[in-house]
């Protein structure tokens, strides 16, 4: 059977002419999705993201492909009705347990007679850098350049057309698990959708929420997100090491749950409602109405109560995210100190109680390095989709996007003749 594709029949659209980039955030709880026009002068225009509950994922990593690519789907349906155009291809965030980073370092001697520094030379040190053992289960995903040293001098951005004699550089390189990347693809290759680039999430984050200054001096970037924690450090303009935790606000959501004997659901609503991340923040105890798990009986239970076990949880987190902080860097010696995001920073406190916990400074990062965002937009768990837009839009060529007209019926009927077939 030949399929169809997210493309389908150019007959039944009319073309507009745009310059616009689309961006996909696949998260435990949710997955989003961000369309934006790019003007002439580089300027992002905003036309609409979308949200929908999140299928086939656990801390991050792909159970369900079928479900998770019908998640996606229909996010990126949702999106086409806000703003009227058809998406076919995307930026797609990526993270995940299996993450890991590693520094390296290389060294090469220039190969022009003149000493003059070319693109060969380059990517013959980016190729000797990368050249490191991997297991047969992991794979690279991304290589940052962090800098490039010429002849001793250090701090160079690009070496190229530069004289000298030696080429050295530093590079950071992220791996992740081959099964993990090879089940994102295939989620995304189910619906016929294109992507243009797999970005590790803190990267994205650190576009929308960083100033260049906080980059350069130093700053620890946390994304607290429903199932892991990226903990990303910066320093000298670039990454320097990153990790991933497996807990995340779910953790939160799940102790109350089988403390409070109620449904996932319940739990998170009362965290949401009445939760937050110290005792000492509370103002008056009150009751509280719960449910139980089949959602018939209420009782009620202490706010007290409530915030005694968001703190514990919280507290065991900053527990985990200080132990890897120390594992490279004295928390007091951030010159930035930390910039919290993530959907999981909406906690009541939250700030306060890391701030007395890790001794410095703690700021919520909103995607504020958007200008013109709308006021809906400006909230810590759209940074990583607003990133991705933001990546996008400076390393991509003008893309002709269209009118979305009939194709989202003929893309329906595509998706329910895979269902059929498949």
């Amino acid at each position: 059977m030949v399929f169809l594709c997210r493309r389908l029949i150019e007959g039944c659209v009319s073309i507009i002419k745009k310059n616009m980039v689309a961006s996909l955030d696949i998260g435990t709880s949710s997955i989003k999705a961000a369309l934006a026009e790019v003007t002439p002068g580089r300027e992002i225009n905003i036309l609409g993201i979308s949200q929908v509950t999140s299928s086939g994922l656990r801390k991050g990593n792909i159970v369900d492909i079928e479900g998770t690519a019908k998640a996606i789907d229909h996010c990126l349906n949702e999106l086409e009705r806000l703003t009227g155009v058809a998406i076919y291809n995307t930026l797609v965030g990526f993270s995940g347990i299996s993450i890991n980073t590693v520094n390296n370092h290389a060294v090469v001697s220039v190969g022009n007679p003149s000493y003059e520094i070319t693109r060969d030379d380059k990517e013959r040190v980016l190729q000797s850098a990368c050249n490191i053992s991997l297991p047969p289960d992991k794979t690279l995903l991304q290589v940052i350049e962090r800098q490039y040293i010429v002849d001793g001098y250090e701090g160079v951005k690009d070496p190229v057309g530069m004289v000298g004699n030696r080429l050295e550089t530093e590079v950071s390189i992220i791996t992740a698990a081959s099964a993990a990347i090879q089940n994102m693809q295939r989620s995304t290759a189910r619906i016929n959708l294109q992507v243009d680039y797999l970005v590790y999430n803190p990267l994205l984050l650190s576009e929308s929420v960083l100033l260049p200054a906080e980059k350069e001096m130093g700053v620890v970037l946390i994304d607290f997100g429903a199932g892991i924690t990226e903990i990303t450090l910066f320093e000298g303009g670039s990454m320097l090491h990153s990790s991933v935790l497996p807990v995340g606000d779910e953790y939160i959501t799940r102790d109350l749950a089988i403390v409070l004997k109620t449904s996932i659901e319940e739990a998170d609503r009362i965290k949401q409602q009445y939760g937050v991340a110290s005792p000492e923040l509370l103002g008056q105890d009150s009751m509280v109405a719960i449910k139980n798990v089949q959602g018939k009986e209420i009782k009620q239970v202490s706010q007290q109560v409530i915030a005694d076990i968001v703190n514990a949880r919280v507290i065991e987190i900053i527990a985990m995210i200080l132990t890897e902080i120390k594992n490279h860097i004295s928390p007091e010696g951030i010159p930035g100190g930390i910039v919290l995001s993530g959907g999981g920073t909406e906690l009541s406190g939250l700030v306060d109680v890391m701030e007395e916990h890790l001794n410095t400074s703690v700021r919520i990062g909103l995607p504020e390095n958007l200008r013109g965002l709308p006021t809906e937009f400006n909230r810590p768990q759209n940074a990583v989709v607003l990133g991705g837009v933001m990546f996008a839009a400076q390393n991509s060529r003008t893309v002709y996007y269209e009118d979305k007209g009939f194709t989202g019926i003929f893309h329906k009927m595509n998706y329910w003749l895979r269902d059929l077939f498949s």
